[in-house]
């Protein structure tokens, strides 16, 4: 993931109107300012919209003080593709009992102009992507390409466990613990389809020796049902015969309830007919009485339609007038909004060339005399240098003393050490037969006295010459410490100065170079101000729109709409509408007097013969109670027949369940000796493939795979880190990384770990027992190799790394160093930016992102 392009409103110290942050062609660069201003923030402002995540922030607290809203929004390049995402969040308040966010997703493939939203259904689901397009996730981050303010231990802090478990993410091995968990699934599914075939297999033996041979006993079943079927056949044919009989006396007294009901219809018609009489009778009297008002009708419906169709006519040129009018309307705030426009356009520039523009564009001679003055500055500090040239003269002189020094001071020693051995050899010579120890001639008692005389003389003055070069050396040394510290620290105040005039001289030039494009563009302001004022004064604006509005109101006038005459009209046709109504009844009552009339014949006419049916109904139900007078005697018959016929019935259906039952226990047991040898097969496919997956469920573990593919990567990690501490350090201190150790048990086991042991030349020693600065170095280097490492892994570059904050710890040395670190990988990296508020060290970066904070709000710019 590369950073492009950061906005930010409303985020932490941030407000409105923050500038954007442009990093396209930035490669390293120093994001400085003072504590508190603001600088962490913007690399929260990353690690909020990429992953919602910024140094352990309540989501609430990342809205400005005394905002609703933050919104971050970050142009990225990953995989090739340029991508933007938008975070927001809403403070909890008001109606709302929690906040809301919501994130947004494009890919600018086409450019900025043609983006494409690819945001999913849900901000976890767009978290997912994201987190899938840059390649991790924040803890990933965090301990790789991202070195947290007051965090850059992250990973050194961790358990053994736990650092390998970022390592693991940072390599991407949770793909094996997928694929371990898979195995897993399946080592219980495949033991409990083995268990499930294990019972399976015994209830099947089990069945079967419950259930025997059921042959023999199916042959008698079979000689029963025969005997049955016989006697069932004859019960039948006699019930065949009653129950033709039964039906036949059914039919007879079915008919007479028929009939009787009948009887009772028709009585209730008789009635029916006789209400139907009296009300067509009823609607006869209305309908004549309606007809008799027929012309007082009529003229009413005439007064009513002239009154509708002038009516029509009215509000036809009601309806166009009142389109004339909002078109005048219209046209009269579209006057308005242009002058408006104009007005707000001349205030506007007004404003901007009295409070931006006239003041930069007054600094133009001030500031042509600062550049002068820093110009002379730097020619004046130039001309120091030769004040430089003759302290190192001097030092490589005491240099070159101390040498001559130390090589006197080995001649005496040596001497010295010569004489006494001589001496030595001299004092242990047999005294009966002193020889010289040099040439081993005999030598008398006075000249051995004489000589021991002379090498003890010798000695004295090679030691006295030792001492006083002695006492020479070390005020050489003295001097050259002393001489070396006022070099180092001349060599430093005059780097210093020529870096702060050089960086005053380009910050006043670009001042200038603001000055001078503010005051030509101050007049270009000044002249379109004057262009807008006359604009205004002669109202010379919006002309199609103030002619079209003349237009309109001469149409108006034309068509002199009446408001009373309208509503009058109005008024006529409501008070004659209910002559309609009237009208309606008597076309109604014209179409149904004739009906009317018609039906109250029909309805005497079927009178009449409804009551010739009733006196036939009458006879047949005497007819009928003669014939029924026979069925309880049949209907005892038929009751004993079908009595036998249930009862045989009974015995063949039991007879049928049992021979059906024992047909069933046959074709049973043939199916079970055929499950039995599927099932038998089965069970051994399920125990091999068990086997099987147990083997995955240990190859894809922590000690399987990803032990080794870590064991791969550790000694890479560890010779990068080695690399860049050796550098730190003067090559005084050592990483060692030990991935596995014995249990504590003493049983010689051993467990996977990840163990940092850090030496130097006082020995190892637990991480704990260094230094804060010492602990920083170890921090760095090995979290740069992480990132280099992961790079490498995965065949392309790691695009970017953050640094925040760290140094302050670190000497001017161990910062000239960790300098020279990042120097030397900055091809490894699309871009570096570092954070610190440390003046000495923001000046050695090419690039600086300052941050500033004020009364409103925190703000930056690129220097």
């Amino acid at each position: 993931m590369i950073p492009l392009k950061l906005s930010i409103r409303n985020f932490l110290s941030y407000r409105e109107n923050v500038p954007t942050l442009d990093l396209g062609g930035v490669h390293v660069a120093c994001l400085c300012g003072d504590n508190g201003h603001g600088k962490s923030a913007l690399l929260d402002a990353i690690t909020w919209c990429l992953w919602g995540r910024a140094r352990g922030q309540v989501q609430d607290d990342l809205v400005a003080f005394g905002a609703e809203e933050a919104r971050v929004e970050l142009e990225f390049l990953a995989r090739g593709v340029r991508y933007r995402a938008v975070r927001s969040r809403r403070r909890a308040g008001g109606r709302r009992r929690q906040g809301a966010t919501d994130l947004q997703l494009q890919a600018l493939a086409f450019g900025e102009d043609s983006s494409q939203v690819i945001t999913s259904n849900s901000v976890r689901e767009t978290q997912a992507r994201i987190e899938q397009l840059v390649g991790m996730d924040y803890e990933t981050f965090i301990n790789s390409a991202f070195l947290l303010q007051g965090r850059a231990d992250e990973f050194t802090n961790k358990t053994p466990a736990e650092r390998k478990a970022v390592l693991s993410s940072i390599l991407g091995l949770e793909a094996y613990d997928r694929f371990q968990s898979r195995a897993r699934d399946l080592v219980g599914k495949r033991r409990s389809e083995a268990d499930r075939l294990d019972g399976r297999l015994a209830q099947v033996k089990s069945e079967l020796e419950a259930i025997g041979d059921p042959e023999k006993e199916l042959e008698g079943v079979n000689l029963a049902l025969a005997d049955i079927g016989s006697s069932l056949e004859k019960a039948r044919s006699l019930a065949e015969g009653l129950r033709t009989r039964a039906v036949y006396l059914q039919g007879v007294s079915q008919d007479l309830e028929t009939l009787q009901s009948q009887a009772i219809q028709k009585r209730q018609d008789l009635t029916d007919l006789e209400a139907n009489r009296k009300s067509i009778e009823l609607r006869i009297r209305e309908h004549r009485e309606i007809v008799s008002q027929a012309d007082e009708i009529r003229k009413g419906v005439a007064r009513l339609e002239a009154a509708q169709q002038t009516f029509a006519g009215l509000e036809d040129s009601r309806q166009k007038n009142d389109a004339l009018r909002q078109k005048a309307n219209d046209l009269g705030r579209t006057i308005e909004i242009e002058q408006t426009r104009l007005e707000s356009e001349t205030q506007q520039l007004q404003r901007r060339g009295k409070e931006e523009l006239t003041p930069l564009a007054d600094l133009e001679q001030s500031l042509v005399s600062e550049l002068e003055d820093t110009q002379n500055a730097l020619y004046e500090s130039s001309q120091a240098e030769h004040v430089l040239a003759e302290l190192r003269d001097r030092v490589d002189a005491l240099i070159r003393g101390i040498g001559e020094a130390q090589s006197l001071e080995a001649q005496y020693r040596s001497e010295g050490e010569q004489i006494s051995e001589k001496l030595r050899l001299l004092t242990i010579a047999d005294a009966t037969s002193p020889v010289c120890p040099l040439c081993q001639t005999p030598l008398s008692e006075d000249g051995c006295q004489r000589l021991s005389e002379s090498y003890e003389q010798d000695i004295q003055a090679k030691r006295e010459l030792y001492r006083n070069n002695r006492d020479k050396l070390q005020q050489l040394e003295k001097d050259k410490e002393n001489l070396a510290a006022e070099l180092a620290r001349q060599e430093k105040a005059h780097t210093e100065r020529l870096d702060q005039l050089r960086t005053k001289q380009a910050r006043t030039q670009g001042q200038l170079e603001a000055s001078r494009s503010a005051a030509a563009e101050l007049h270009r302001v000044n002249g379109r101000i004057e262009e807008l004022q006359a604009l205004l004064l002669g109202e010379n604006f919006a002309q199609d729109a103030r002619l079209d509005l003349a237009l309109v109101l001469q149409d108006m006038k034309n068509l002199a709409f009446d408001e009373d005459s309208y509503r009058r009209t109005f008024q006529l046709t409501r008070d004659l509408e209910h002559f309609n109504q009237l009208n309606s009844r008597l076309t109604l009552s014209l179409t149904q007097l004739d009906n009317d009339e018609e039906a109250l014949l029909q309805n005497r006419q079927l009178t009449s013969r409804l009551e010739e049916e009733s006196q036939a109904i009458q006879e047949q139900i005497r007819r009928g109670d003669e014939a029924a007078r026979e069925k309880p005697g049949v209907d005892a018959q038929l009751s004993r027949a079908l009595a036998d016929i249930s009862r045989l019935d009974a015995e063949q259906q039991t007879a049928l369940a049992a021979r059906g039952m024992l047909e069933g226990k046959a074709h049973r047991r043939q199916q079970l000796l055929e499950d039995l040898e599927k099932e038998t097969a089965a069970l051994s496919q399920a125990r091999e493939e068990f086997s099987t997956y147990q083997e995955l469920v240990s190859a894809f573990g922590r000690q399987g795979i990803q032990a080794m593919l870590i064991e791969t990567v550790v000694p890479r990690l560890e010779e990068e880190t080695n690399l860049l501490l050796g550098r730190m350090t003067d090559n005084r201190m050592h990483v060692k990384l030990e991935t596995q150790r014995e249990r504590r048990s003493g049983t010689g086991d051993l467990v996977e770990t990840l163990q940092i042991n850090v030496s130097d030349e006082l020995g190892s020693r637990s991480y704990e027992m260094y230094s804060g600065g010492e602990a920083f170095r170890v921090n760095l280097a090995l979290r740069i190799a992480l990132s280099r490492v992961l790079s490498q892994r995965t065949g392309a570059p790691l695009p970017t790394l953050f640094i925040d904050e760290g140094f302050g710890t670190q000497d001017a040395s161990g910062r000239e160093r960790i300098l020279d670190v990042i120097s030397a990988i900055e091809d490894d990296f699309d871009k570096i930016i570092v954070i610190t508020h440390l003046d000495d060290l923001k000046d050695m970066f090419p690039v600086r992102i300052e941050v500033q904070k004020d009364a409103n709000g925190s703000t930056f710019w690129l220097s």
